[in-house]
């Protein structure tokens, strides 16, 4: 099989990066043929930040370049592990207009709370559970205390909930 993983690197490396080296490690002695795609928020403080929240919505950089990509590799499907900032939910359309399927493994909350951890103030919170647009998580600084940033990834949110991105597929 041919697979195309796709993921962002945190800063501070943890147990989505390690989750995502073992498994294309473990593919690839398993005999399967995996090519990869990698971001790494090392890159985040060198774009500015309306850059970053227009990347984060939409990298058309990560789009054209994962469009190529399919296209001269040509594997049988594509894996996201993380987009998120860099990458985007854009890769799940250069996957879709190639006629790939996406495989997504869902390492935290982020596709339902803009903290990705449905925890704040020491206890659980579901406040952003259900809404199209996640406007709890801007009023409470959900994202690195901050909520301007907040807005950026519920913004994203919102976008690609309204366009179904991850589920009219």
């Amino acid at each position: 099989m041919r697979i195309l993983a796709i993921h962002n690197r945190y800063q501070i490396r943890g147990g989505e990066d390690e989750c995502y080296e073992a498994e294309v490690s473990l593919l690839r002695e398993m005999g399967q043929q995996v090519e990869v795609y990698e971001a790494s928020n090392d890159r985040v403080a060198k774009l500015g930040k309306l850059r970053l929240a227009a990347d984060t919505v939409w990298s058309g950089e990560a789009y054209q370049t994962i469009e190529h990509q399919l296209q001269k590799y040509r594997p049988d499907v594509v894996h996201v592990h993380n987009f998120f900032p860099l990458i985007s939910p854009s890769v799940y359309y250069a996957a879709k207009r190639a006629g790939i399927p996406v495989v997504q493994t869902l390492h935290n909350y982020r596709l339902l709370c803009p903290n990705a951890l449905f925890f704040r103030d020491g206890k659980v919170c579901e406040d952003c559970l259900g809404q199209i647009i996640p406007y709890p998580g801007v009023i409470h600084g959900c994202y690195r205390e901050n909520k301007v940033a907040s807005a950026g990834v519920a913004t994203m949110l919102g976008v690609h909930r309204t366009m179904k991105t991850w589920t009219k597929w």
